[in-house]
């Protein structure tokens, strides 16, 4: 399992060497970005015309991120994989000099290493790229091994400083927006679900193989929630390491508590959206459930949830009503626990949901002091 950038940060030097940074870069990136690599150059210049030291401003680019912790996490990578890249080149034209074979066996030898001892694309690339780099320059660049040091340096850096220097601020409106459109995408699958049930009334059973078509919408909102997830994983980033993201640190909290919301619907949603595609329109008896009390419920459901998603004072009175008479009747039409089973299971979803939306004050279908007790 992944983990959050927050979580890593405990282990800082193995967390900075396997730290994939997850901020999409800003305009404000984007200018902070060619800011880095023009002084990166310039400064590289003073040093003299080494072809090794021009190699700055790349790294300011790839060590320049959104975030002053993915910043960190860069330059660490790019510090390491240079001294590793380095050191192997070194070592290799001593043993072996350089022709056709023993470049292809040093690739072969980076590339080995690199798959070893890190686990992103950045530190396994620039292993790789020191590695030759060094082997094919050292016989026309007097010292290349020392320069490739002096170019992740001033690189590294400029890049660092200006991250430090310019932080950005968590982009708290634009994630607020992906976690609304979470929840709508949710609200329609409860509506296809609903609105199915009703065309396909009286009409064809379906298929053992065949599936609902709310089964592709429910199965989408999974990747609304990864990106959901990855937009949120950025804004966090973003805090990290930041002085001047104190301020946002509580929106960020309270954004986090509506995505953790999000994945329980997301999930109450998906199993209603799977027991409703099993029990309906299928071959055999009819659910104790009928399809038009569920599509009551759904609808009810969908319409408190998009209020929930507005921000808009929430009242599942009714719905809560309406769930116990849902039970009541099913009870009614079978009996015997078992034989109303799928129906009773789908139903608490149903309410689970409501629950969820309603949030802590929920009042339960069933007072506990209510019930009968053994002696």
């Amino acid at each position: 399992m992944a983990r959050r950038p927050h979580e890593v940060v405990t282990e800082p030097l193995g967390a900075l060497l396997a730290s994939v940074p997850q901020s999409k870069p800003s305009w404000l990136t984007i200018a902070k970005t060619t800011a880095a690599a023009t002084i990166a150059w310039v400064l590289a210049k003073q040093l003299g015309e080494n072809v090794a030291v021009l190699f700055a401003p790349v790294i300011a680019v790839l060590t320049l991120q959104a975030s002053v912790y993915g910043s960190i996490a860069a330059g660490a990578q790019l510090l390491f994989a240079n001294l590793v890249g380095t050191a192997l080149a070194i070592a290799w034209t001593q043993l072996l000099g350089l022709a056709w074979w023993s470049l292809a066996l040093a690739a072969f030898a980076a590339l080995a290493v690199a798959r070893q001892i890190t686990n992103t694309p950045l530190a396994r690339n620039q292993l790789t790229v020191a590695t030759l780099a060094v082997l094919v320059l050292a016989p026309v660049a007097h010292g290349y091994g020392q320069w490739r040091f002096i170019d992740v340096a001033i690189g590294s850096v400029v890049g660092l400083t200006i991250a430090v220097v310019v932080p950005e601020r968590p982009r708290i409106a634009k994630i607020s927006k992906t976690l609304d459109d979470w929840g709508h995408e949710s609200v329609a699958v409860l509506r296809s679900i609903a609105g199915e049930l009703a065309t396909r009334a009286g009409g064809e059973i379906l298929d053992p193989d065949q599936r609902h078509a709310w089964i592709a919408a429910s199965r989408k909102l999974n990747e609304v929630g990864a990106q959901a997830a990855a937009a949120f994983a950025g804004v966090e980033e973003v805090t990290l390491l930041n002085v001047f993201a104190r301020r946002v640190r509580r929106d960020v909290e309270q954004v986090r508590g509506e995505q953790f919301w999000l994945v329980r619907v997301t999930l109450q949603v998906r199993a209603i959206s799977l027991a409703a595609d099993r029990l309906y329109d299928r071959a055999g008896a009819p659910p104790a459930l009928d399809r038009e009390t569920l599509q009551a419920l759904l609808n009810a459901l969908a319409g408190l949830l998009e209020r929930r998603v507005a921000d808009e004072d929430v009242d599942d009175t009714s719905l809560r009503a309406g769930l116990i008479a849902a039970v009541e009747r099913v009870y009614t039409v079978f009996p015997a626990a078992l034989a109303a089973l799928d129906s009773i299971s789908l139903l608490g979803r149903l309410d689970q949901l409501r629950q969820d939306i309603a949030g802590d004050g929920a009042e339960a279908l069933v007072d506990p002091d209510d019930l009968p007790r053994r002696g």
